[in-house]
């Protein structure tokens, strides 16, 4: 059984689209929370929540979610599809890619894949999605953030190869980008979420 299933806050599973989109436009999201930059900008972030998404992904998105196996096996890593809760909130949730075992448990595995880039680590908007994910999932002992570097290749059946081996990263959750994100995006979150409720519910408008 996975390690977010024995916790008992699924909300939904991702291998089950009608599920997954039974929920999701209802809690904040790990992609959504990755926005939260600002705190004057409550209200941008709940017109982005409230329109309609059109976006259906592209060569890239496709790309990564091709890697991603590949990426969660070379850190010894179990996918994940579930989309879970946090312990003291249903609406604020992450869809993590994977779990691992930890010495003290479980930690959480993110994978990204940077086309035709060479990286050292996260973007800020990347370190505000794992910040959240580990605030949803308090069980995790820590984070890891594995990358691809891919470039084209002809050769290859799916049109990239890797540049190097995965990379990874490790955060815990007292790391000064870790810390200082979830200081940033908690209160944010819950800014958001009372607007959301009072445009969806008591009809204020936006």
């Amino acid at each position: 059984m996975s390690a977010l299933a024995v916790l008992d806050r699924t909300l939904a599973d991702s291998a089950d689209r009608e599920s997954w989109l039974g929920v999701h436009d209802r809690v904040i999201g790990s992609s959504t929370a990755g926005k939260f930059a600002k705190p004057g900008s409550v209200e941008t972030y709940v017109r982005q929540i409230l329109e309609p998404r059109t976006f259906a992904g592209n060569e890239t998105t496709r790309s990564g979610h091709d890697w991603e196996p590949a990426l969660l096996a070379a850190v010894g890593a179990e996918p994940n599809s579930l989309f879970v809760h946090a312990p003291d909130n249903d609406r604020f949730a992450a869809t993590i890619d994977g779990t691992k075992p930890a010495a003290d448990g479980f930690a959480i595995v993110e994978t990204k894949t940077k086309h035709e880039k060479v990286v050292a680590g996260p973007t800020p908007y990347e370190v505000r999605q794992l910040a959240w994910q580990l605030y949803c999932i308090p069980e995790a002992t820590h984070a890891e953030w594995v990358w691809g570097e891919l470039v084209r290749d002809p050769a290859s059946p799916v049109g990239w190869r890797l540049r190097r081996p995965p990379q990874t990263l490790l955060f815990t959750r007292d790391h000064p980008a870790i810390a200082s994100a979830t200081e940033l995006i908690v209160p944010i979150g819950h800014a958001v979420l009372a607007a959301l409720t009072a445009a969806t519910l008591m009809k204020v408008p936006f």
